[in-house]
């Protein structure tokens, strides 16, 4: 494991590292079917783009972007990010990528999902985690709920791919909600 910040049963959480752009990561943003529920993918993916995401990051108060990586292998297969982090309001807005299309379905989304939110509740002070995904991308709604989010409205044709309108999903995990499903475990 290379520096491993948060570690569950299969899989871990790093930062991202510059390493990490001359990998798959890379291509991840020029898969159209990786991309096709995302805003990225429309243009294609630069290195110049890839690096000022990452300078940006990097050194942001409010976004941080953590490698998922499947133990086992020692391999990153997508990234989880925490969003517009607002510490007066402790609230922010999580977003997910996987990136290897081996790994769809087998549930690495919302063990990520469940370990970032722990992580938000019990050490970053957060009381609300916010999340998106177009109605047609059931993968990542079912691995959401399956972390405890909680639907909470619709933005009707807020996204546009292959020539037609589609609502998003909005959806959201509470500080409460978490304490109730994790038995209160803090």
């Amino acid at each position: 494991m290379q520096h491993p910040f948060l570690i569950v049963n299969r899989i871990y959480l790093r930062r991202l590292a510059k390493e990490d752009m001359d990998g798959n990561y890379f291509q991840w943003l020029n898969d159209q079917n990786v991309t096709r529920w995302m805003r990225q993918g429309i243009f294609p993916n630069s290195y110049e783009a890839m690096t000022a995401f990452y300078d940006s990051q990097a050194m942001s108060r409010t976004d941080i972007v953590f490698a998922i990586v499947v133990k086992e292998q020692d391999r990153h297969i997508g990234n989880i990010g925490l969003h517009s982090i607002n510490y007066v309001f402790r609230s922010a807005e999580i977003g997910i990528i996987i990136g290897e299309s081996d790994c769809w379905g087998k549930g690495y989304a919302a063990e990520a999902i469940s370990l970032l939110a722990g992580h938000c509740f019990k050490r970053m002070n957060l009381n609300r985690l916010a999340a998106g995904a177009v109605d047609e991308n059931i993968g990542s709604i079912r691995a959401f709920e399956k972390a405890g989010f909680s639907r909470e409205g619709i933005s009707r044709q807020a996204y546009f791919c292959e020539g037609q309108y589609h609502d998003c999903i909005n959806l959201s995990l509470l500080h409460s909600d978490w304490l109730e499903k994790n038995h209160g475990s803090i």
